[in-house]
Order: structure tokens, then sequence, then C-alpha cells
């Protein structure tokens, strides 16, 4: 019956994790929209959208494409073209063009926007995250007691160990240099979000001061401003950092979302069962990650600037 108990519980977590990431990043994993232009000052472009916490931006980049020029020009009978004429377009073939603000958007500049940028907070997630994360509060100890009901075994030691240090920021780094080998986009927006998340969840630590499951004082230790490590439990760190990346890849990859999210839910799951979270930390750390990764895509500028 324990065991039972046990697999149910794992899984009504898991289904509550998935459902409130996916409902509070909706706009991310939409993924950028990208929406035909007129032809202006001679030249095609195309503007970009990226909604991401309820932040629009819009930029224009020049088309690297000739026959896509040609297509437009096509599609866009009413619109005048006057001073595109085909011998400007052949000499565009074989030349790289870049985005329009090549010149002036730089790595440093970027990294000032996304770390100075106001905060952007959705009022219905944060009641959300406030009424759900209230509600589990409640049943903490009940829920965090089903989770490590049962018996374990040194294989399930061994692999909870494994899963849950795929959570710290050290190893999402390491995931993010992999990743810039093949997709150095993706792998700076990742990086920045956990990297965010970071200094989001070390704040809030502070700030709540609850103590770790494993220190016998309950679910209700709240000791206010605290730097210890052992009254560090509320927001998980690890399921905030998870989530993070989580989100970026599913951005960036939404046909893969689920197995993204899939995997940050268990590493979030992961932490309650070493005895590290209690199972409110890791949804409020989980709500953070999301929220960490959204605030640095609808802040970066990242597609426009030349790798």
């Amino acid at each position: 019956m324990q065991r039972t108990s046990f697999w149910v519980t794992m899984v009504l977590l898991l289904g509550c994790c998935l459902g409130l990431v996916l409902l509070v990043s909706s706009q991310a994993i939409a993924g950028a929209v990208f929406v035909r232009d007129e032809f202006s000052n001679g030249g095609i472009g195309s503007t970009f959208c990226c909604g991401v916490s309820g932040v629009q931006k819009g930029y224009t980049a020049l088309s690297l494409d000739v026959a896509e020029i040609s297509e437009a020009r096509t599609e866009l009978p009413s619109v005048s073209v006057t001073g595109v004429s085909d011998a400007t377009i052949e000499g565009l073939e074989g030349l790289e063009v870049g985005y329009v603000d090549d010149t002036r958007v730089q790595i440093l500049t970027d990294l000032h926007d996304i770390y100075t940028c106001p905060i952007q907070v959705n009022e219905n997630d944060l009641y959300l995250l406030m009424v759900s994360g209230g509600a589990l509060l409640l049943i903490d100890q009940d829920v965090y007691d089903r989770i490590n009901a049962g018996p374990r075994t040194p294989e399930s030691g061994h692999i909870s160990t494994f899963i849950t240090e795929l959570g710290n920021s050290l190893s999402a780094l390491t995931i993010c240099g992999l990743i810039s080998r093949k997709d150095p986009e993706t792998a700076y927006l990742g990086a920045n979000a956990v990297a965010y998340s970071g200094i989001a969840c070390l704040t809030l630590k502070a700030a709540f001061g609850r103590a770790r499951p494993w220190l016998g004082e309950g679910p209700y230790a709240f000791n206010g401003l605290q730097i210890s490590d052992r009254y560090n439990s509320m927001p998980s760190g690890h399921s905030a950092t998870a989530f993070a990346l989580a989100t970026v890849l599913a951005r960036q990859y939404p046909e893969y979302k689920r197995i993204f999210y899939a995997c940050a839910s268990l590493i979030a799951l992961s932490r309650v069962y070493v005895h590290a979270h209690w199972p409110s930390d890791v949804l409020v750390g989980a709500a953070l990650g999301v929220w960490s990764a959204n605030q640095v895509m609808g802040s970066s500028r990242i597609l426009e600037i030349r790798w």
C-alpha cells in the first residue's frame, strides 16, 4: 500500500509541475513569429516579433535569400518596387548580409539589457502560484512523507543522486557549453536564464530562511533572513535551474518541449526524494525558473547579434 501511494503521489506532483509550467510559459513556447514587411528604402525586410511574458519586440532584418526576394515581389504586386532592379537583386547573390543592427548590438550591451531590464511579472501567473503554492504548503509534510515512503535500495539512491545533480548550475552550464557547439544562440540564452534564476533563488532563499526537511523542524519553520544552507530550503535552486534551461530549450525547439519539461520535473521531484526540499519548494523553484527564462528571453536581443 505504501508503494502505491508513493507512485500515485509522484505522478500527481509531476502533473502539477508540468501543468503550472505549461500555463506560465505558454507565450515563450509559442516561439518566434515572422511577418512579411513592406519594401522600404530599396530593400526587403521581415519583421521579427517575439512574445515573452507579455513583452513584444520588433526587429527588422534583411533577407539573405535572393529567391525569397523574388518571391516577395510576386506576393506583393500592389507595393511599389521602384528602385529595386533585377541587376540590383542579382548583385545580392552570394553576398552575406547581416542584421540591420549588427554594428550597434554587441554582447555586452545585450547582457546589460538582460540584467538591468525592469522586472516583468504577470499578475495572473503570480496569483496562480500563490494559490497553488499555498495549498501545497498545507500538505507539505504528507506529500513529503508519501514520496519518501517505501523501501530504498542502493540502486535507487545512486539514480536519484545522479538525477538531482543534473539540476545544479555547473551541470546546466556544462550542457549549455555542449549546446553552443551547434547552437550558440540557444546556449547563450540558456546560460543567462540559469544565471538569472540563480540570482533570484539566492535572494528568496535568504529572505524566507526556510528550514531544510532533514533538520526535523517541520514544514513551517520560516526564520526570516538567513544565509546558512541549513535554512535555504525555499525555493529549490536545482528546480529553478532545471526549469529555466528547459524553458529556453522548449522555446527554441518546441517539438521537444514535453521531453524538456519532463526531465526538469524529474530533477525537481528528486530534490524531495533526497530530503533536500519540501514539495512546495520545488513548485516555487520551477515557477521561478520559468519566469527567469521568460525574463531573459524578453530582454535579450540575441537574434540581432552576429556570432
